[in-house]
């Protein structure tokens, strides 16, 4: 099956042209073509160009296209990539946000047991299939709005038989839906109350136990840990995922979202794919990632939930990091699955351009999961993950916020989701 869409508005194609990822300066270069062509062959990108040098070469014969789709004031750029999040889950965490609004901190709710610990009760008494019906309303929801790769992460079972199930719902929710999903294992996510006295007891459980565990089953390509002051030392981190890298996970940190651990660092020196959150990451931190070449995953949406000041993207992009940006949908701290919200609190929150933002919520986001080989950006040999947006310029869809403009979503050259 070929398809050709032409005449295509604004057509973004993030052309890598090899790279895993852009940094710095890079992010501004975002492949714009007006007037622009995509021909899509078999589920991958065959050529792009624009429209007039599509119409010469069907008229010579070049290439056929079995279906031509006229984008006229449309937009067309690769899908979103949402590298950070925590869909599958159980329960509500709703009279939180009340609290917290009438002045309770987060880490006072999270003292007194709520937190992750509510969410995890509620994942310990719900069932795979539970837990895999939660993740298809958020995974789909989060598809409507332009997503067409995610990540998703357990750590809300904090015991051995609770994280393989979620993991195990996640994987049920690769096997039905089209998106690519990347599951991550984030046992280290808090210490178990039942633990709360004997945490080494928890983290040799953790590596001797649990990471073979998920191994064993192929349930997990990443392992992630909370390193943050109340959470994980750098000490702990350092152990949990050196065991997950012989266990064959690819390694990822939360690092410095409530203070400055020096957990960006450690990300450098173990080769991370991504540290993300990063609201308090230090000049070494930015240093270090900058040369090591590991993705600093922002989440906006989780600054603006909680009221903390956002990460310093002007500053990480100048000193020549590689941002992406992701959602950190999850039950306590940041409830959306929305990544055009991501686009707009990037720009006029952290300041970065317009341009920046979509790199990052691209090409970068897809090298923080270690798959921008096969997606985010446009270009031949890609598959064909792409957004069909109603506006006439990328700029449009960033400037008018708080609505959906996404009126197609296509996955591997195939039409998955219409908003019409």
């Amino acid at each position: 099956m070929t398809t050709l869409l032409t005449n295509i508005a604004s057509l973004v194609t993030m052309n890598a042209n090899g790279a895993a990822r852009k940094s710095g300066a890079q992010m501004q270069d975002i492949g714009a073509i007006s007037d622009g062509a995509l021909l899509i062959r078999d589920g991958t990108v065959h050529w792009i160009g624009t429209a007039a040098e599509a119409h010469t070469r069907m008229e010579n014969l070049d290439f056929l296209a079995d279906e031509i789709i006229d984008c006229s004031g449309k937009t067309v750029l690769p899908g979103f990539v949402d590298s950070h999040t925590h869909m599958v889950f159980a329960g509500n965490r709703s009279d939180e946000f009340a609290r917290r609004l009438r002045g309770t901190t987060y880490q006072e709710i999270a003292a007194e047991g709520g937190g992750i610990l509510k969410t995890m009760r509620a994942v310990r008494e719900s069932s795979v299939e539970q837990l895999a019906a939660t993740g298809l309303h958020l995974v789909t929801s989060a598809m409507r709005y332009g997503t067409t790769a995610v990540e998703i992460k357990s750590g809300y079972g904090l015991d051995l038989e609770s994280e393989l199930n979620q993991l195990r719902a996640i994987r049920i929710l690769r096997d039905e839906l089209p998106l690519h999903i990347s599951a991550t294992f984030l046992g280290a996510h808090d210490i178990p109350p039942e633990y709360k006295n004997n945490r080494e007891a928890y983290i040799t459980l953790l590596c001797d136990t649990m990471i073979p565990a998920v191994a064993e089953e192929g349930l997990a390509e990443f392992c992630d840990v909370f390193t943050d002051t109340g959470y994980y030392t750098i000490e702990e981190t350092e152990r949990i995922l050196l065991r997950a890298e012989q266990a064959g996970m690819k390694l990822k940190i939360h690092a410095d979202e409530l203070s400055d651990v020096s957990a960006a660092a450690l990300s450098a020196r173990l080769s991370c794919s991504s540290a993300d959150h990063l609201l308090n990451i230090n000049s070494e931190g930015i240093a270090a990632m900058s040369k090591a070449g590991v993705v600093g995953t922002l989440l906006p949406g989780t600054a603006y939930f909680l009221g903390l000041p956002y990460a310093p993207a002007r500053r990480m992009i100048e000193e020549g990091m590689a941002i992406a940006l992701a959602t950190d949908c999850n039950p306590g701290s940041c409830f959306t699955e929305n990544m055009q919200l991501m686009l707009s609190l990037a720009c006029t929150q952290m300041k970065m351009t317009m341009e920046e933002a979509l790199c990052a919520a691209t090409l970068n986001g897809a090298a923080a999961i270690a798959t921008s080989d096969s997606m985010g950006s446009l270009e031949p040999g890609k598959e064909a993950s792409f957004l069909i947006a109603g506006t006439t310029s990328y700029t449009d869809m960033i400037y008018h916020f708080g609505v959906n403009h996404i009126s197609e979503v296509w996955i591997k050259g195939h039409r998955s989701v219409v908003n019409y």
